[in-house]
């Protein structure tokens, strides 16, 4: 069931204003930086975003000591503000990473490929709290990785024991836990698959820790599409398709259900997304009879977890470059999104522009353009950097 937003007012759109998200560069008085206090200017270091953290590396090796320490690291995991960010990939190129920071607006690069396994290939699956997480492609059990980017923290999850094809991959990290959840796709023959069931990795600091274990079958009738999944309050909820669904699989009752979509039958590219505290889907809406254009939609789903909100329509001139961009034909093309902290990116079809949403201003805005090779288009995930990710170690304890 689906609620229009009584209060809906018109969003707007444009593109980022110069004078409003581009601080101009100052240059910093050295004079009162070489006064502070040792403890102060230590105190300053944790408010750095990223990539100035790591640009300070290379003034001073008492910095860089000091940047790596553990005492510095557990204060940077208490003090830092969080600021959400998106991983693009290339499809044409996905051991290529480009990090764009919706508040300075910048695009950064960090390597990647050396990070990646050389002797099987892997793709982007998940992302949670400043850890991506790659899936290897070939058909069978599967291979999970977990990287930190920023620091170059890599583990392996231990192989999940289900041989599948393409399954649905959740991922949620917390700051003494890690949970990972695969579904669908299970191989019953060399050509065959069906999506019977799932599995679930949890780890945490106590000294006994859960291996891969099967989870209550799937609901009959599903078709999980291989992409992420998102998770909120516990739960992890993805997409099914033919007909249109939302499975919700819920950690502490070990169970699957599933929510109706708003409008499933005039659905085109519904995709879930991480909105603020609770989650969001995203899809095109066409209608031959529809009394309104066609139009890109964004719903909140509602504290009572099975209705929805309407939240945004794509304006119509933001929605004319959209659709272009999508292929432009009959109906509206492909699209990829991804929401984190009140912002969702969309991506189109073969096209490397970013369009954001803003939801607490209601803004539709246009990113600036992607400054590195992006042909085929691009995969986009929620990313948080983040320098220090403890969990990771997690699965230390759990080999």
């Amino acid at each position: 069931m689906s609620k229009k937003n009584p209060d809906h007012l018109p969003s707007s759109s444009s593109t980022f204003p110069s004078d409003q998200h581009h601080t101009p560069t100052q240059a910093l008085d050295s004079s009162i930086w070489c006064r502070l206090p040792p403890s102060l200017f230590d105190r300053i270091l944790h408010f750095l975003p990223a990539p100035a953290f790591f640009r300070l590396q290379l003034l001073s090796c008492r910095i860089r000591s000091l940047l790596f320490s553990p005492s510095f690291l557990h204060s940077h995991i208490l003090l830092s503000p969080l600021r959400p960010s998106f991983a693009f990939f290339p499809n044409s190129n996905p051991s290529s990473l480009y990090l764009l920071d919706p508040t300075s607006l910048s695009w950064h690069h960090p390597p990647l490929a050396p990070l990646l396994p050389s002797h099987i290939p892997v793709a982007p699956a998940a992302s949670s709290a400043g850890l991506l997480c790659f899936v290897s492609l070939t058909a069978g059990p599967k291979t999970l990785l977990l990287i930190n980017p920023l620091s170059k923290l890599i583990a392996n999850l231990p192989q999940n024991p289900t041989p599948r094809l393409s399954p649905a991959i959740g991922l949620s990290v917390g700051p003494s836990s890690l949970s990972v959840v695969i579904a669908g796709d299970n191989l019953i023959s060399p050509f065959s698959v069906k999506n019977l069931s799932s599995e679930m990795f949890f780890a945490d600091t106590t000294p006994t820790f859960s291996p891969w274990s099967l989870s209550s079958p799937l609901p009959r009738l599903c078709s999980i599409e291989p992409n992420r999944m998102v998770f909120s309050s516990g739960k992890f909820y993805c997409m099914s398709v033919s007909p249109y669904a939302v499975l919700v699989y819920d950690q502490a009752s070990n169970s699957w259900s599933h929510i109706q979509p708003p409008m499933r039958r005039y659905l085109r590219s519904p995709s879930l997304v991480e909105f603020g505290e609770g989650v969001g889907l995203v899809a095109a809406v066409e209608k031959n009879r529809l009394n309104v254009p066609r139009s890109v939609r964004v719903w909140s789903l509602q504290p009572c977890g099975h209705s929805w909100l309407e939240i945004s329509r794509m304006p119509v001139d933001v929605h004319a470059r959209f659709y272009e961009n999508c292929g432009g034909g009959e109906s509206t093309g492909t699209f990829e999104c991804a929401g984190h902290g009140g912002l969702i990116a969309f991506v189109a079809g073969t096209n490397s522009e970013v369009l954001l949403f803003d939801m607490p201003r209601r803004e539709w805005r246009w990113a600036p353009s992607c400054r590195y090779p992006c042909e085929g288009g691009l995969k986009v995930f929620a990313y948080e950097p983040r320098i220090a990710t403890p969990a990771i170690g997690l699965l230390t304890m759990a080999s």
